[in-house]
């Protein structure tokens, strides 16, 4: 659903011929980030929820790594559209922000279940385990090719790379368990969305499935800074009644 995507947050495969360049994560950058979550309907914009994403240096496994956590607090009224309570971690390398491990504990009422992912780079396999509460896991297998990540890993992964204006990606996102096709359009410079804010506009189209519950949300815009701190300043997607949309609040 999208406000699991405000997380932003899935995975590139690339159809280009070598990976975007990663831009270095500079200190400005770190830290969190929070957005405003509203839904739009017939003129009227309804506050949901509040998101924060936030970017810290850590370590994985022993090993230097930046860590990315993200927590969604949703009104009572927006509960309706989501499955459970969203909080997810990443860790991702700190040189070429490539995807090491992610999860996402599921809580509904009293019930637990996790959405859990690792990237082997020895094996060259990314594992999932989506273990949601009260049914049997759904696990899978991808090839570690820079091309499949989990939603908040996308997200920092495209805050920071340079990806060419005009240029299409195949991408494949895990979620719930699943490998979920989806191309992602770097449609240029847009600084009227965001006034006084640099910025260019991406498109994310997913092929198979949309990241709300009922199906809808297929086709995300986000906006990002071009400044220093590669912000992603916001996001919207259509749903089959009205539409959501994220900006950044601080």
């Amino acid at each position: 659903m999208l406000s699991k995507a405000v997380v932003l947050s899935a995975i590139l495969l690339l159809g280009l011929s070598s990976a975007p360049a990663p831009k270095a994560v500079p200190a400005v950058a770190l830290g969190p980030v929070r957005y405003e979550v509203r839904y739009n309907l017939k003129g009227i914009s309804t506050k949901v929820a509040d998101v924060a994403i936030s970017l810290e240096n850590g370590k994985w496994n022993g090993q230097d790594a930046l860590h990315s956590h993200a927590q969604i607090n949703a009104s009572s009224v927006f509960r309706l559209f989501m499955a459970a309570e969203y909080i997810a971690d990443a860790y991702l390398t700190p040189g070429s922000q490539e995807p090491l491990y992610s999860v996402n504990p599921i809580k509904k009422g009293k019930k637990e279940g996790k959405f859990e992912c690792i990237y082997d780079r020895d094996a060259k396999v990314v594992t999932s385990e989506f273990a949601p509460p009260s049914a049997n896991p759904v696990k899978g297998t991808y090839p570690l090719d820079g091309r499949t990540m989990d939603l908040l890993s996308l997200l920092q992964y495209v805050r920071f790379h340079d990806i060419p204006v005009g240029s299409t990606l195949d991408m494949h996102l895990l979620m719930k368990g699943k490998s979920v096709a989806a191309t992602l359009v770097n449609q240029g410079p847009d600084n009227d969305k965001f006034p006084g804010q640099s910025s260019e506009r991406l498109f994310l189209k997913m092929l198979e499935m949309g990241l709300m519950e009922n199906g809808s949300g297929n086709e995300i815009t986000v906006w990002r800074s071009t400044n220093e701190n590669r912000l992603i300043l916001g996001l919207e997607t259509t749903l089959s009644s009205g539409a959501i949309s994220v900006s950044f609040a601080e």
